[in-house]
């Protein structure tokens, strides 16, 4: 079969093997270790206004789309390391971290998971540069190696027409897909698993897809594998890499060669310099439902106004009849009256503790109003004040937001 041949069969056998599916079959799913760091991170330093003015015009833009591996335990520090090596960049997302970095990126997800979500506005915003990394859970399909040619074929076909979705995006100017990294190993003897060595066989099938198929510049390879290869006991050390997710060390090797590559094709986002700076802020909290939206897991920011007390005690919760998989945690703040108190919270891992759900509060004593939860930021401080949508031009921001100007003007 010649490589052209061979790139149509692999993109619709992809196509056709999603369709209508929740989730790729035979699948497993890793275990994520729910920390709390909240004591040990120290927050972002903000900006100051002449690091901003100098920001507003030159931002590359990122919204960095993908599973656990993009975003869970110490996924944020992907992000972190990327601005030590280009502080222009700037991460859309609808979600945060545990640095408070946005990003689009859910954990567990296969390539049939993303494509279910991938023109939800809520779980993967406009932007225009995405990083796409995706399929080693599709990989854990294959149980034996005569299983693998069959999984990573259908993979890259789904990841193709990602691909094709994202591209055709009004905003979007080029997608970087990184290549699924050298992982898992078994965890006792460290040799190469079949999910391992079929997220190989993905990165082989994309390669030829993208010679064929996307080969106008458009999607951009970052080729994580073989550099990682070549220095594979080095890769495979527990200070670098832990299961299938990277450790905060193991991010830093992947953000050194990602970096070159986004910065020889991301142009800036121009903004208007003149008025002040803000951050576009949602706030999840519906005051008609006495609720939240439902929370995509990862890191929030809840903050309340005092009214005519100076200490509250109440619990948050998420509505989920599953007790398992039930967020709940009691709080007890204080403040001046009138003053507003806040607190970041980890909603859990789906899937592990915790589930896509609304948040409620039950208060215990005292009264509050102005409700916000908002994704959190990378100060770990809550915003100003607002109702659903708006831009905060009062709090100090930090590195990796998008700056926007006061009447809204995005880059």
């Amino acid at each position: 079969m010649t490589e052209k041949l061979l790139a149509a069969a692999v993109f619709t056998a992809g196509c056709t093997a999603f369709m209508n599916a929740e989730d790729v079959p035979n699948r497993t799913w890793d275990t994520l270790e729910n920390k709390n760091p909240s004591a040990v991170i120290a927050p972002a330093r903000a900006l100051s206004p002449g690091e901003m003015t100098q920001l507003a015009g030159e931002q590359l833009v990122l919204c960095m789309i993908g599973d656990s591996v993009t975003w869970a335990e110490d996924g944020d520090h992907f992000r972190g390391e990327l601005l030590k090596l280009l502080p222009q960049l700037a991460f859309a997302g609808t979600h945060s971290a545990v640095l408070g970095y946005s990003h689009a990126g859910e954990g567990g997800d296969s390539t049939v998971r993303v494509l279910n979500r991938l023109n939800d506005p809520e779980r993967v915003p406009a932007a225009p540069y995405y990083h796409l990394m995706i399929g080693i859970n599709d990989s854990s399909a294959a149980k034996r190696d005569c299983d693998s040619d069959a999984v990573a074929a259908a993979a890259a076909g789904r990841i193709g027409s990602i691909l094709e979705q994202l591209l055709a995006k009004p905003m979007t100017r080029k997608v970087f897909l990184g290549a699924i990294l050298p992982s898992p190993f078994d965890m006792k003897s460290g040799e190469s698993t079949v999910r391992e060595r079929t997220g190989s066989l993905v990165n082989k099938y994309l390669r030829k897809l993208l010679s064929e198929r996307f080969n106008d510049g458009r999607v951009v390879w970052i080729e994580y594998e073989k550099p990682l290869r070549q220095n594979l006991a080095e890769w495979k050390k527990p200070a670098n890499l832990r299961g299938a997710h990277p450790t905060a060390a193991g991010y830093r090797i992947l953000a050194e060669i990602a970096a070159p590559v986004l910065a020889a094709n991301m142009q800036p986002s121009r903004l208007d310099k003149s008025g002040a700076y803000g951050v576009e802020v949602v706030n999840l909290w519906q005051d008609a439902d006495g609720a939240t939206l439902p929370l995509i897991p990862g890191w929030y920011t809840l903050s309340m106004e005092l009214d005519n007390c100076r200490e509250v005690e109440f619990k948050l919760f998420s509505v989920c009849s599953d007790p398992d998989k039930r967020f709940e945690q009691k709080y007890k703040l204080a403040g001046a009256a009138g003053s507003r108190v806040e607190v970041n919270f980890m909603t859990g891992y789906q899937n592990f503790g915790y589930t896509l759900a609304p948040f409620k509060l039950q208060m215990f004593s005292g009264q509050v109003k102005n409700i916000q939860v908002e994704k959190m930021r990378p100060l770990r401080r809550a915003s100003c004040y607002g109702k659903a949508r708006f831009i905060d031009t009062v709090s100090p921001i930090a590195a990796g937001e998008i700056l926007l100007n006061n009447i809204g003007k995005k880059p």
